[in-house]
Order: C-alpha cells, then sequence, then structure tokens
C-alpha cells in the first residue's frame, strides 16, 4: 500500500510536472514571447537592415532564444562596427546599439587603396578616394580587413591626428615621416608640420587658426611648422 505521505509526495510532483511544462509552453511556444520590435540605434553607414541580418534575428522569433552575447559577436565580427551592445525588454523587444568605425583615411596597397579608421582599422579595400586624406609614407607587405594595420597608429600620434581630422575634407595627405614628425597637407599645397608636439591637439587647433589667418592674407601655399614646444613658424 502507498502511504498517505507517499500520495501527498506523488502528487506535489505530478503538480509541480504540469506547472513545468505549461510554463515550458508559454515561454517558448506561446506567441505573446515572439520578437514583434527590433530597434537599432546608431547607425548610419549600415542600414536598419544589414545591423539584423548581421545579429542573425528577426521577427517571429522566440525572445528567450536571444544570446545577447552571441549576437555582440556577430555584429563585431563586422568591420564597421566598434561596438555593440544588445538589450532585451520582455515580452517582445530586442533594442541593438551601435557604435560605428568612420573612414577617415587611405592607404595606397598595390593598385588598390585599404580605407582605415583613426585607430589603424582596416576597414574595407576599393579605389581611391579624392575626398579622402591619404596616409603617405607607410609601406604595407600584408593586410587584413578588420585588423589594425599595424601598432604605428598608438606608438606614435598618428591616430591622435586622424582623429582630428575626422569629418574634414581640408586634408589631401598624411606624410608619415617617423613617430615624431608628421606632415599634414592641406588640399591647397599648404603643409603642416609637426615635429614631436608636447600638445598635438593644442597644436593642430593653432594651425588651423593660423591657416585661416593665413588665407584671409592670400598665402595659400608654404609650410607652418611647430617643433617641440617652441612657437610655430610660417616660411613661404
Amino acid at each position: 500500500m502507498v502511504s498517505i505521505g507517499n500520495k501527498r509526495f506523488l502528487t506535489f510532483m505530478f503538480l509541480t510536472l504540469i506547472f513545468v511544462v505549461l510554463i515550458y509552453l508559454i515561454m517558448f511556444h506561446s506567441k505573446y514571447f515572439e520578437i514583434k520590435t527590433i530597434k537599432v540605434v546608431g547607425n548610419r553607414i549600415l542600414s536598419y537592415n544589414d545591423i539584423k541580418e548581421l545579429a542573425k534575428i528577426d521577427y517571429g522569433m522566440n525572445i528567450f532564444k536571444v544570446n545577447s552575447k552571441k549576437i555582440e559577436s556577430n555584429l563585431l565580427a563586422n568591420p564597421y562596427i566598434k561596438e555593440s551592445k544588445i538589450k532585451v525588454q520582455y515580452p517582445d523587444t530586442v533594442e541593438i546599439f551601435i557604435k560605428e568605425r568612420k573612414i577617415v583615411a587611405q592607404i595606397k596597397y598595390q593598385k588598390d587603396y585599404l580605407m582605415i579608421d583613426k585607430e589603424g582599422m582596416i576597414i574595407k579595400k576599393g579605389n581611391y578616394n579624392p575626398e579622402i586624406p591619404v596616409v603617405e609614407g607607410m609601406k604595407v607587405e600584408k593586410y587584413q580587413i578588420g585588423k589594425k594595420l599595424n601598432d604605428i597608429f598608438e606608438k606614435s600620434y598618428l591616430g591622435t591626428l586622424l582623429g582630428l581630422i575626422e569629418g574634414s575634407k581640408s586634408y589631401s595627405a598624411i606624410k608619415y615621416m617617423n613617430e615624431k614628425q608628421i606632415i599634414l597637407v592641406t588640399k591647397n599645397g599648404m603643409e603642416i608640420f609637426f615635429d614631436n608636439p608636447s600638445d598635438v591637439n593644442y597644436s593642430f587647433k593653432f594651425a588651423e587658426l593660423i591657416l585661416e589667418d593665413l588665407a584671409k592674407k592670400g598665402h595659400h601655399k608654404g609650410t607652418i611648422k611647430f617643433i617641440g614646444d617652441g612657437n610655430p613658424v610660417f616660411i613661404p
């Protein structure tokens, strides 16, 4: 015979099993938990559909099957995406936040050009773009899309300069001489020579003010030199 205590235990286990099955069915087979809204925030270069396809999620997918870490990893595999974060809002919404890399310069490689961001990350390979400044003085023997070209951008202030000219259409070239000496060339042919500046941000902003003043005076050719902490010198 089954004791009263055992009967109660078996009843409890049976009801618990039914409860677990019901919860499972509700969570994984109910339309209530199907994704109905996918929001993308921060994209300017990649389209909404590009992001959705990279994330590998779609409408109708069960929200409990969303693996945030895997989606973030999928997104970061694209060279245009610098940062990604996924936010799941139950019962039916997924938000994708991204930060994109911006092409700020190009480097010649054989017959093509490698498009890079300010950190030296290679975003894509393409044809010469006259709107983007060319980095000169750097030989490329091998490369990989989605990887940094080399560590020069960190060892020198080249990366900082690229960040300062990001979005500007005034420059045609960046001549990399060595870790201490870099020359910016404007589209008018004016050169800004930086030689081991103590504060490249300050020197760059000062240089732009000088360029503006020289343009007002009719000077569009020549060299502005910044050497260490010394005052800038203009050589026509």
